[in-house]
């Protein structure tokens, strides 16, 4: 264990548990980085998923700011609106390896400290430290964490250790949000989840037994496609993979005391050229409903070759827009790049581009996260019956 003071660990199991409650949608960011800031000695520190492999292309998915105890959806919103499309620190961000700790000092040039609105827009963030993590389907998750309010000058040897510590903690986080948030289940209760069809569901007791299971992911437990149901508990398929299934589940239902883990692992499955993604989640002080009592691991299993299908004429139709621009904005919210939909499509990404502002201007949006959710309402609809032109 780290060397630091017995009542800093305990905040930091504190922080692993209100993380994992925050993925589920239970409390908000606020609550795991308000003891981030006090653990490690920060005044304030920041989160934010995007995706896009350039500052001009990056869509934000979620970002939050805490400042001590207190959200400030002021300084998300300024940051947002003003400064994210002129922080001369996000291409840079953008190429650092995954999980290395940086000084915010190295992102900047020395002009540009004397220069630049976001670098000279808060103290507070001169001396502070990001850190960029890989996320699912292509994101980047940016962790930022302000100055240190310790004692002395600089950054010591233990708080560094403790961020490096949640790193992994924060990954997970953004992870297992933002699959919840594509299934439309964030904060969903126990029955809502069971009853989600976009994403595999799978409950777990204190004993690692099955619980309780969603249709899609009965059928894939049925199909014997990668997972089963062993007896009433979970396996996979491959000895090897199962035992790292197994490690990982162990981890999640540590004994009393111990930091439960959350963790993520792709299961191969035979005759399929993808693997299936579990995210396995532990449940902690969360009672959703009187059969939560039992459920003690919530696993989430995401399987590529199943996600819905988006019908452009759907789109088309209900958006007013042209086929065209129906199958555009379908590839867009199906989470295609524009790189990729200008290699389907064949054409230049510059020409994708200038459809996708034609889109943007008929539906009276700016961002392409607007486009995104618009479009993923639509499957709500019935499908639109057209008679032949």
């Amino acid at each position: 264990m780290w060397e630091v003071p017995m009542t800093d660990q305990d905040l930091l199991h504190r922080v692993v548990e209100r993380l994992h409650e925050a993925a589920l949608g239970d409390v908000d960011w606020t609550a795991p980085a308000s003891i981030v800031n006090r653990v490690v000695r920060t005044s304030a520190n920041n989160i934010a998923v995007g995706y896009g492999p350039s500052r001009a292309e990056m869509e934000f998915r979620f970002a939050r700011s805490c400042f001590g105890s207190q959200r400030r959806r002021d300084v998300e919103e300024r940051y947002l609106t003003h400064f994210v499309h002129v922080d001369e620190a996000i291409p840079r961000i953008l190429r650092l390896p995954d999980g290395q700790l940086t000084p915010t000092g190295e992102l900047y040039t020395e002009r540009e400290k004397k220069t630049s609105p976001v670098y000279n827009g808060s103290r507070r963030i001169q001396n502070g430290l990001y850190v960029r993590l890989d996320g699912p389907d292509g994101s980047h998750i940016a962790w930022g964490i302000a100055d240190s309010t310790a004692p002395g000058t600089g950054w010591s040897a233990t708080q560094t250790e403790m961020i490096r510590y949640l790193v992994p903690h924060v990954r997970q986080y953004a992870t297992v949000r933002g699959v919840l948030e594509d299934a439309r289940a964030l904060g969903s209760s126990l029955a809502g989840l069971l009853d989600n069809g976009r994403c595999g569901v799978i409950q777990l007791d204190r004993r690692a037994r099955i619980v309780a299971a969603s249709d899609r992911a009965r059928e894939l437990l049925k199909q014997r496609g990668g997972l089963s149901d062993r007896d009433g508990f979970l396996a996979a398929s491959s000895p090897r993979d199962n035992d790292i299934l197994q490690r990982l589940l162990a981890g999640a239902l540590a004994p009393f005391g111990v930091p439960p883990e959350a963790d993520s692992v792709a299961i191969r499955r035979p005759a399929a050229r993808t693997r299936l993604v579990l995210h396995i989640t532990p449940v902690t002080g969360r009672a959703w409903d009187v059969r939560a009592q039992r459920v003690a691991v919530l696993v989430l299993v995401v399987d590529p070759e199943s996600r819905p299908r988006i019908d452009a004429r759907l789109v088309a139709s209900a958006l007013d827009l042209t086929p065209a621009e129906g199958r555009l904005a379908a590839m867009v919210a199906a989470g295609r790049t524009v790189r990729d939909i200008a290699a389907a499509t064949e054409r230049t990404e510059g020409t994708v581009r200038w459809h996708l502002k034609r889109i943007f201007r008929k539906q009276g949006i700016s961002r392409q996260a607007d486009l995104v959710r618009r479009v993923l309402s639509l499957e709500v609809l019935p499908a639109i019956r057209r008679s032949p032109e």
